[in-house]
């Protein structure tokens, strides 16, 4: 069995010089029919092969991980006989680990399909593989670089998108402004999936995130603290959108005013209007007037406009002391 050089070969970047006729694309059709024909051996779509965006330095690993397979017989033999990567002898060749062969699976056994197979010469012509020199060795070779569209074979198409194979063995789902053939090389630009966007996605979910649990944080935390002097004073804890979290009171006539006012969860300015109206009503109101008191924040300027205009037109004695801040309602 010849040794494992994981650097002996590499996907090149010039472009393949093929003459292109209605029989070479022909071939080619029936070379893919059977290629995926062949891929269902070994539980492959061709789909699949677009799942993982594969870099071109792994491509390339792969790629020579395929041609060990293909140039030692017994190895390739195995292959075909038992339609699976053999994980044992490559693991230990290669010296990478299950999980690396189990998640680029099936874009190995492509490579190890296309190239091992004389049968599908005009897809090996336009994959362009070269041997690395003794002056390659021990340099970083980057052939490949993003661009605006990719050129490909078709492999599988709809109307609107179709599956290429790259020369330097890429396998992309492309977007299609015309139909096209089976075998036909086309150049179209990627279509995105949403893992093509997931880091946006990751940031914008954390910032949802963050705003929900600022939100959620703003309304559970009390910033002020209401007491309506009544002849039953009530309690009232108010939290950053100045609604009411929790009403109390030490009395029986308090609680029953707050049962039948219902104030939870109102505005602050709802809330002690009801309460100094049910006061009123009910004979709750000290000779002295009511005192509405605030500790902690400050309530904003006219927040109490609902309240000012109950007091008014039923001239009631209303003193608020706003954090400190003491000024007549009506």
């Amino acid at each position: 069995m010849d040794k494992f050089h994981k650097n002996k070969y590499r996907f090149s970047s010039i472009k393949p010089l093929i003459l292109i006729s209605d029989e070479v694309i022909e071939f080619r059709n029936q070379q893919i029919i059977n290629l995926t024909s062949e891929l269902l051996k070994y539980k492959v779509l061709v789909r699949d092969l677009i799942k993982d965006n594969v870099s071109y330095s792994i491509r390339n690993e792969l790629l020579n991980i395929a041609m060990f397979i293909t140039n030692n017989v017994e190895l390739y033999d195995r292959f075909i006989k038992e339609e699976d990567i053999p994980v044992d002898v490559i693991r230990i060749a290669a010296r990478v680990d299950s999980k690396y062969i189990n998640k680029y699976r099936d874009y190995i056994i492509a490579y190890t399909l296309i190239l091992g197979n004389p049968n599908y010469k005009n897809l090996q012509d336009y994959i362009q593989i070269v041997e690395n020199t003794e002056e390659d060795l021990g340099k970083d070779i980057i052939e490949y670089e993003e661009k605006m569209g990719h050129d490909g074979i078709v492999l599988e198409s709809n109307k609107k998108n179709a599956i290429v194979m790259t020369s330097i063995g890429e396998f992309k789902k492309l977007k299609l402004k015309e139909p096209c053939f089976r075998g036909e090389e086309i150049k179209a630009i990627e279509k995105k999936s949403l893992k093509d966007y997931k880091l946006y996605v990751s940031i914008i979910s954390i910032f949802a995130l963050i705003f929900v649990l600022s939100i959620i944080y703003k309304y559970n935390n009390v910033v002020s603290t209401v007491v309506v002097e009544t002849t039953s004073p009530i309690r009232l804890e108010i939290n950053g959108f100045n609604r009411v979290l929790d009403v109390s009171s030490s009395t029986e006539k308090g609680k029953t005013l707050i049962a039948e006012t219902s104030v939870l969860d109102n505005n602050i300015d709802k809330a002690i209007c009801k309460i100094i109206e049910y006061a009123n009503e009910n004979e709750m109101v000290k000779d002295s007037g009511i005192v509405v008191t605030i500790t902690g924040k400050a309530l904003k300027h006219n927040s109490l406009e609902e309240t000012a205009d109950f007091v008014y037109k039923k001239d009631l004695k209303v003193r608020l002391n706003n954090a400190g801040s003491e000024h007549k309602l009506n």
